[in-house]
């Protein structure tokens, strides 16, 4: 066997340097974390929870502060449990809202404190929720009461064209 020179012994370092810290990005990038973080739980329901999913980020004032652990059906209504930093203590009265990233971006829950004194507690549940804004169904509503308005002129063809409601204050 060969005796290992300096730059030999260097370039072996650099490499395995490369290859853990690669491995850590790889990991905390996918959203993993390589030491457990201290969380406590809470719940929420929701009318509706469009794409959300399990995994998905909590935040609070844009920044993550837990992350959706479970998706289920509650007496007719979507339950959602949380885990949130423990370092974050949250108003009874908090607010918890269904959004999106951008038009159609990935679902997240968004969180809203109140100004009550008394905090959320392990296992706690949010009363105050808001679902999200069904992007398709506002587009279709819109789109369908326009085609109605369309046709209202055209039958109102004698009238000058005025659809509206309202008395003309000039006649």
């Amino acid at each position: 066997m060969s005796e290992y020179t300096r730059v030999e012994m260097a370039v072996g370092m650099f490499v395995l340097l490369g290859l853990c810290a690669l491995g850590y990005l790889s990991v905390s990038i996918g959203g993993a974390s390589l030491w457990p973080t201290d969380r406590y739980g809470i719940s929420a329901r929701f009318a509706s929870v469009g794409d959300l999913s399990e995994g998905a980020v909590v935040k609070l004032a844009g920044v993550s502060v837990g992350e959706v652990d479970s998706i289920g059906i509650d007496r007719y209504a979507a339950r959602v449990g949380m885990r949130i930093d423990r370092s974050l203590e949250l108003p009874a009265d908090t607010i918890a809202s269904v959004k999106t990233e951008g038009l159609l971006g990935e679902a997240y829950v968004s969180l809203s404190p109140g100004a009550s004194e008394d905090n959320l507690q392990d296992g706690g549940r949010i009363t105050q929720t808001e679902p999200p804004l069904d992007l398709f169904e506002l587009v279709e509503k819109y789109a369908f009461d326009r085609d109605d308005d369309l046709e209202g002129d055209e039958a109102a063809e004698g009238d000058g064209g005025k659809t509206s409601p309202f008395p003309d204050p000039l006649e």
